[in-house]
């Protein structure tokens, strides 16, 4: 069983895990008891991340060390905390097992201090929450996509149909982005095309000044960006030209 699934069950059962790490980094008994109770996902941690042919025993304290800290650091407004604390429990053991192999290599003395222990956790936590952001960051990405393929399909299109109609040519783009910006101009026009899943083509090209072969060409390139534009889709909305601001002018 994964260690995010223990801790779901845990949860299902403990309560809230938000308010009990929020107890936790005031209470040193609630902190004691959170720790008795995710002993498990810890060990579970611990299973995951230690190589094969390691088995010091005190990998289990530096997983305990890395939970008691990533309560300490958590920040509710960033994310859940099990993935946060799974990356700075995976961190603090593969930086204990470098040590470990520098202080076992013959040709080489290690001599730490306690300043050094000190950058060392301070880069052991930095990492941890740079990584943590990106794995949110990619969760959000993956969401938006599996939500903006399912408006693409009431729509009549895929993620594979866009990619062979997006224009080659800078021209074309330019031409389809002028045609968005018209479009999005035109409310009554706008609300037209989201209540119906259907690009007016006639009224556009009117209004645009642009044939209707065109607009059918590239048909499910314009809508694509309109419903990108238009949705709550920030991350996919990020690659788009930069002209392009939430009401779509310059």
């Amino acid at each position: 069983m994964a260690a995010d699934q223990v801790a779901e069950e845990q949860l299902t059962v403990r309560g809230e895990l938000a308010q009990q790490v929020q107890s936790a980094m005031q209470n040193k008994h609630a902190l004691n008891a959170l720790l008795q109770t995710y002993t498990p996902f810890i060990k579970k941690c611990v299973s995951d991340a230690v190589l094969r042919g390691q088995v010091r025993q005190d990998y289990l304290t530096e997983a305990m060390l890395g939970f008691i800290q990533s309560v300490k650091t958590y920040n509710e407004e960033k994310g859940a905390f099990i993935p946060y604390a799974q990356i700075v429990i995976r961190n603090r053991l593969i930086n204990a097992a470098k040590k470990e192999a520098a202080v076992q290599k013959p040709l080489f003395s290690i001599s730490q201090t306690p300043q050094n222990d000190k950058k060392d956790i301070q880069w052991e936590y930095e990492t941890a929450e740079r990584q943590y952001t990106e794995l949110i960051a990619r969760k959000e990405a993956q969401m938006e996509i599996k939500e903006l393929n399912g408006a693409f399909v009431h729509w009549g299109f895929t993620w594979r149909d866009l990619v062979k109609n997006c224009p080659k040519q800078s021209r074309s783009r330019n031409t389809c982005h002028q045609i968005v910006r018209v479009l999005l101009a035109e409310k009554p026009l706008l609300d037209e095309m989201q209540r119906t899943n259907k690009l007016p083509i006639q009224r556009l090209s009117a209004l645009s000044g642009h044939s209707e072969k065109t607009l059918e060409k590239y048909r499910r390139y314009i809508s694509a960006l309109v419903l990108i534009i238009e949705g709550d889709y920030p991350y996919i909305r990020s690659f788009l030209p930069k002209f392009f601001d939430k009401e779509g002018t310059l």
